[in-house]
C-alpha cells in the first residue's frame, strides 16, 4: 500500500454557544481536515484545531492557523509522503521533523490520518493499535467557559443534569470572580462532581495564585490547572498549594515533560495530541509522567469528531490518563445525547453519535478511528 496524495480542507462547525478562555481571541469550531489516500482505496482522516493566539508559557510553541496547517500539509509534507508506506509511521514522523521545525498541529493531523489508514487496512480500531483499552470508557469533563457567575452556574448545573461527573471551570482573569464561582458551584452541585479551575496562566503573580488556592481549600476543589506561566512560578505554586496543580501550557513536548518533572513544576500533566505532535510523542509524554508518578488527562481545543476520536483512542489506551478529559461528546445534528454536557457544536461531520453513558465516552469499535465521515457535511461546512 502506498500513499497517493494528501489534501487539506478547512471547515467550521456551528457552535451551540460562545466559549472563551483566557488567551483565546477567536471562536471555537474551526478545523482543518487532513485526508490521505492510497493506491488500495483506503482513505485516512486526521484533524488540526489550530488557535492563532493560544500557545505555551512564553510563546515558544503554538500560533498555528488554518492557513499554516494547510500550507505545511499540502506544500511541504504531501510531496514527501507520496509513494510511501502509510504504516511506516515512525519513519514518517522522523521525516516530518526533518522537513520542518515545529508546526505540531499539522504534523499531528497527518500522523492521525496515518493511524486511521493503518487501522482500516487491518480492520482494527486505533485504540487497539495503541496497546488496547485499559479502562472501559473515558470520563468527560465539561468545559464551562469564561462567562459571568450566573451564566456559568446555569451551564454547569445543566451539564451535570446530563450525567456529567466532572467540570473544567475557565478562569484566570479575575481571581475574586473565580473564587466566588467555585464556591457557588460546590454548594449547588452534587458532592461527587469533580471541579477543576483552569486559569490558562492568567494569575500573573504567584501570590495571586496562592491566594486563590488558599481560599478554595474548603471547597474540595480537585485541581487547579496552569495558574501561572513559567516552570519557576509553577514550582512555587505546586509546592505550596494543598490541591493538585495541573500543567497544560507548560508541557508540550517530551522534553518539556522531562523539565517539568525535574523542576517539580506540577502534580499532573494535561496532554494534547497536537501539542506533542501526534500519538507517538504524546505517548512519550505519558510515559515520562507515568515514570514520575504523575496522572494525566487528554485535552485539546474542543475538536470535531475526527480529533475527538483520536483523543478517545489515546485516553482509552494510556495508563496514566486517569483525570477526566476535557473533550466533546461528538454527534451529528439531532442525535446528541446531551442538552449541554459535552455539547459544543450543533452538528458534526460524522454519520453517527459517539457512545456516551454515565458521564463517559465509550470505545469506538470500528476500524481505524472508528468513525464514518459524511463527505456531504464536509462540503457543506468547508470554508
Amino acid at each position: 500500500m502506498k500513499i497517493t496524495g494528501v489534501d487539506a480542507v478547512p471547515f467550521a462547525l456551528p457552535i451551540r454557544r460562545r466559549f472563551r478562555w483566557n488567551g483565546l481571541d477567536q471562536e471555537l469550531g474551526e478545523f482543518v481536515l487532513i485526508r490521505i489516500g492510497t493506491d488500495e482505496g483506503f482513505v485516512g482522516y486526521g484533524e488540526a484545531t489550530p488557535l492563532a493566539t493560544w500557545g505555551d508559557e512564553h510563546g515558544r510553541h503554538g500560533g498555528e492557523t488554518l492557513d499554516t496547517v494547510v500550507s505545511i500539509a499540502e506544500k511541504i509534507l504531501s510531496r514527501h509522503l507520496r509513494g510511501q508506506d502509510p504504516t511506516a509511521i515512525s519513519a514518517i514522523v522522523e521525516q516530518m521533523d526533518s522537513l520542518v521545525i515545529g508546526h505540531t498541529y499539522a504534523k499531528c493531523a497527518v500522523e492521525m490520518a496515518l493511524h486511521d489508514l493503518w487501522g482500516k487496512s487491518l480492520g482494527t480500531p486505533v485504540y487497539k493499535l495503541l496497546g488496547g483499552a485499559v479502562r472501559p470508557g473515558v470520563v468527560v469533563a465539561h468545559m464551562v467557559g469564561l462567562m459571568d457567575v450566573g451564566e456559568a452556574v446555569a451551564e454547569a448545573e445543566a451539564a451535570c443534569a446530563d450525567g456529567i461527573r466532572a467540570l473544567q471551570i475557565k478562569g484566570g482573569q479575575d481571581a475574586d470572580r473565580d473564587i466566588e464561582l467555585v464556591r457557588d458551584l460546590r454548594r449547588r452541585l452534587p458532592a461527587h462532581v469533580r471541579l477543576r479551575l483552569d486559569a490558562n496562566q492568567g494569575y500573573r503573580h504567584v501570590k495571586t495564585a496562592l491566594r486563590v488556592a488558599r481560599e478554595l481549600e474548603d471547597c474540595r476543589i480537585d485541581y487547579i490547572e496552569q495558574p501561572v506561566a513559567g516552570l519557576a512560578d509553577m514550582r512555587q505554586v505546586t509546592g505550596a498549594a494543598k490541591m493538585p496543580i495541573i500543567a497544560d501550557e507548560s508541557c508540550w513536548s517530551p522534553r518539556d515533560a522531562l523539565d517539568l518533572v525535574g523542576m517539580q513544576g506540577a502534580d499532573a500533566i494535561s496532554i494534547y495530541l497536537a501539542k506533542a505532535g501526534g500519538f507517538q510523542k504524546a505517548g512519550h509524554v505519558a510515559a515520562i509522567a507515568e515514570a514520575a508518578g504523575l496522572p494525566c488527562d487528554i485535552n485539546g481545543s474542543i475538536e470535531s469528531a475526527i480529533g475527538n476520536a483520536a483523543n478517545l483512542a489515546f485516553a482509552l489506551s494510556s495508563r496514566p490518563v486517569s483525570i477526566p478529559a476535557v473533550i466533546p461528546v461528538s454527534a451529528p445534528a439531532g442525535c446528541h445525547p446531551c442538552r449541554i454536557g459535552g455539547h459544543y457544536f450543533e452538528d458534526d461531520i460524522v454519520t453517527r453519535p459517539f457512545g456516551f453513558a454515565d458521564g463517559a465516552l465509550l470505545p469506538l469499535e470500528g476500524p481505524g478511528l472508528g468513525i464514518e465521515i459524511d463527505e456531504d457535511k464536509v462540503r457543506k461546512y468547508a470554508l
